[in-house]
């Protein structure tokens, strides 16, 4: 072989070697790459551990079977500072959620942020699919089933200032709900003129309403009771709209029967002026209807139209996100609904006035829109007045135990939830926090809400230039000794 053969072999043989190390250390890449994927870790180092998912979180995420799908439309680069902090505290929280999701190197939670005012395509179908046409929010999908949930269920604000964090627990019942077989069916009695599920009159119509049950993965029913032995089996709630006439003896047995026996949940929104028979079947939970109208006459109280602000809160499951967010209700002509301890006392029977109207009111027995209303000592009732009570009931076991009963909320006035008030923050929030509470979703899960703290350097003016002088000490020292470095070799 001559020199030159041989000088041809051993660069092939050089070249060959390179390109085998270069074989050999990008599969040496992949192979670390895919051991990272399927066995990595995460650790919160926050100091009050607001993106660790909880024991009882995690507990839960490692039964999940089904694949579940989460829609942010918290725009990311918003210009509100709140919608920052929301987007920051959610993004950071979803993907411990995506983590403990994985089987098998896969992920059964999959999360997709759409700016529904940018990304047009995404935001149609959203609106198309599930319904959903509205920032800020999240929507959790799996199957045929799916919840959305707002901003006010996430985190607590005060002045603009986020104070807690709330969104584990909310986003763990979320995905709870919509992987549950069934869904919960609310009924809406119907035949004596009630406010339809599906009707769209501002004024009296439920249909927003009813949109929300259904993007909560609620089924709706109307229900006549003169056509049913009794109400069904299957009914998670019961609601009385509106009515515009007494119900007959019979209809009123069933539904007594089966909130007292079967530990119903029944809510009734009832507007001054119509004569109804519901006392007897609301006086025994502590609840009394009067033939009376509420007038408010402290300015604050009241928008510029005469809609009354309701801001007044008693404390209870029910009113605590309002009461800590500072949220008002608005509403219409209502009417008082008063807390009196049935006789003989029941020691097992709790009820709570919800909200009332303020000091300066009062409830009007003998107003007449042809006068002007005026306080009459002894007929009238002084404020504050209260328009909502919620009744619970607990059944003793015959080991002494006490189990969840019957729940009766009463509202004095159905312009809360009409289309044309339901889109106020605070009226949603009264009705989603009402029907999480009688159905005891408000103890689904026991996780408390996380502070959010901040923090700010208290330093005087020399103290900073102290602390400016010893950064730019080093930093500079090492600049002029690059420059001494490249004169003497200049030199």
């Amino acid at each position: 072989m001559s020199k030159w053969e041989s000088y041809q072999f051993a660069n092939r043989l050089k070249l060959g070697n390179y390109w085998l190390q270069v074989i050999l250390i990008l599969t040496l890449i992949m192979g670390f790459n895919h051991l990272a994927m399927q066995n990595f870790f995460r650790f919160d180092l926050t100091e009050n551990h607001r993106y660790a998912l909880s024991p009882e979180t995690k507990a839960y995420l490692q039964e999940l079977s089904d694949p579940v799908r989460i829609f942010v439309t918290i725009p990311q680069k918003s210009p509100r500072q709140e919608e920052q902090a929301l987007y920051r505290y959610v993004s950071q929280l979803l993907q411990e959620y995506v983590y403990r999701s994985r089987r098998d190197g896969n992920f059964l939670i999959d999360v997709e942020y759409v700016d529904i005012f940018t990304d047009l395509a995404k935001a149609d179908m959203l609106a198309k699919e599930y319904g959903l046409d509205q920032a800020n929010t999240l929507l959790v999908v799996a199957a045929d089933r799916q919840r959305v949930i707002r901003p006010d269920e996430i985190l607590v604000f005060e002045d603009l200032r986020p104070i807690s964090f709330t969104g584990e627990s909310t986003i763990t019942s979320a995905i709870m709900e919509v992987t549950q077989e069934e869904s919960p069916t609310v009924y809406f009695v119907q035949g004596h003129q009630e406010s339809s599920p599906d009707e769209t009159s501002p004024q009296s119509g439920l249909s927003q309403i009813t949109n929300e049950l259904r993007l909560r993965n609620f089924s709706i029913q109307p229900i006549d009771l003169t056509s049913v032995a009794q109400v069904p089996d299957d009914a998670a709630l019961v609601i009385i709209a509106d009515p515009k006439g007494p119900l007959l003896a019979s209809e009123l047995d069933k539904i007594r029967a089966w909130v007292n026996e079967n530990a119903g949940r029944l809510m009734i929104w009832i507007r001054p002026g119509v004569v109804t028979n519901l006392t007897p079947l609301i006086s025994d939970w502590g609840i009394q209807l009067a033939n009376q109208f509420v007038i408010e006459t402290d300015p604050s109280f009241r928008e510029a139209k005469g809609t009354l602000l309701v801001r007044n809160f008693g404390e209870h499951p029910i009113t605590e996100s309002l009461i800590d967010n500072q949220t008002y209700l608005l509403t219409g002509w209502t009417r008082p609904i008063y807390p009196i301890a049935p006789e003989p006392a029941d020691e097992r029977l709790s009820f709570v006035p919800l909200f009332a109207t303020s000091a300066k009111s009062w409830a009007e027995s003998t107003y007449s829109a042809d006068t002007t209303p005026e306080f009459n000592q002894g007929s009238d009732m002084p404020g504050p007045v209260p328009i909502a009570v919620a009744a619970e009931r607990r059944a003793s076991s015959q080991l002494g135990i006490k189990v969840p009963g019957g729940r009766v909320v009463v509202f004095g006035s159905p312009d809360l939830f009409s289309n044309q008030h339901i889109a106020s923050l605070g009226n949603v929030t009264l009705f989603f926090n009402t029907l999480n509470w009688m159905l005891d979703r408000d103890s689904f899960l026991v996780i408390p809400p996380r502070p959010i703290d901040s923090y700010q350097l208290a330093i005087s003016q020399d103290q900073l230039r102290k602390i400016a002088l010893l950064f730019l000490t080093l930093p500079g020292a090492v600049a002029l000794l690059g420059l001494l470095v490249h004169w003497i070799r200049q030199s």
